[in-house]
């Protein structure tokens, strides 16, 4: 988490001198909830979330950065491990028509300890839609194919899928706004086990609520 908050900062330092460009910068709470072999490891927790946005022109940059603390949730409890994840996104999104874009990703999520749940990254491709609803209103939905999952524990995802929804709201064209945003991850993990192929998938949501400051 440090190296992720430490990357956002340093590359907000090395883009403030640029003035052709809109620079964001955000920070808020999340909530997540988080399965591996579908329901029966559940986890849920929260936790602090970062966000560091630069855009100019078509091109969009955005970097996410999250410390969640999780629990065990649901029956059977009792042989769980409560775990942190660190997660840390980066997207760069090229806008072809005036509300779509598309955009390529790469994320990584790192459990501790170990030994409790899957630590993972991937890349990301997809396509990203922004609607204004009023002025100082917006709405964005975002889908993505994972692709290339490379698990610690092993095994492999032929299929992974990512959905995400946002919105946010500042008064007339205000620096300062109000975010929320929800993402869904569901990863068909699959591992080998006795030379028989095992479906071990990985799902999560995490819902976000914060304040950015546009400079």
């Amino acid at each position: 988490m440090r190296i992720a908050l430490a990357t956002l900062a340093l590359a907000g330092l090395c883009c403030m001198p640029l003035t052709a460009q809109q620079f964001t910068l955000g920070g808020g709470y999340a909530l997540a909830d988080y399965r591996e072999q579908a329901a029966f490891l559940h986890f849920r927790g929260s936790g602090p979330a970062a966000t560091l946005a630069l855009e100019h022109g078509r091109v969009a940059l955005r970097a996410d950065a999250s410390h969640l603390s999780l629990k065990p949730s649901g029956d059977g409890t009792a042989s769980l491990e409560s775990f942190t994840v660190d997660q840390f996104s980066v997207r760069l999104a090229v806008k072809t028509m005036s509300l779509v874009a598309i955009e390529a990703g790469f994320f990584r999520r790192s459990a501790a300890p170990s030994r409790a749940a899957q630590s993972y990254s991937a890349g990301t491709l997809g396509l990203r839609a922004a609607y204004p609803l009023a002025p100082g209103a917006d709405v964005a939905l975002r889908t993505a194919y994972v692709a290339g999952t490379d698990f610690t524990g092993g095994g492999s995802a032929p299929f992974g899928i990512e959905l995400g929804l946002a919105a946010a709201y500042g008064p007339g064209a205000g620096r300062v706004r109000v975010t929320g945003d929800f993402e869904f991850q569901r990863i068909d993990r699959r591992t080998d086990q006795g030379g028989s192929d095992l479906s071990v998938p990985i799902q999560s949501s995490v819902a976000r609520l914060g304040v950015v400051v546009k400079f």
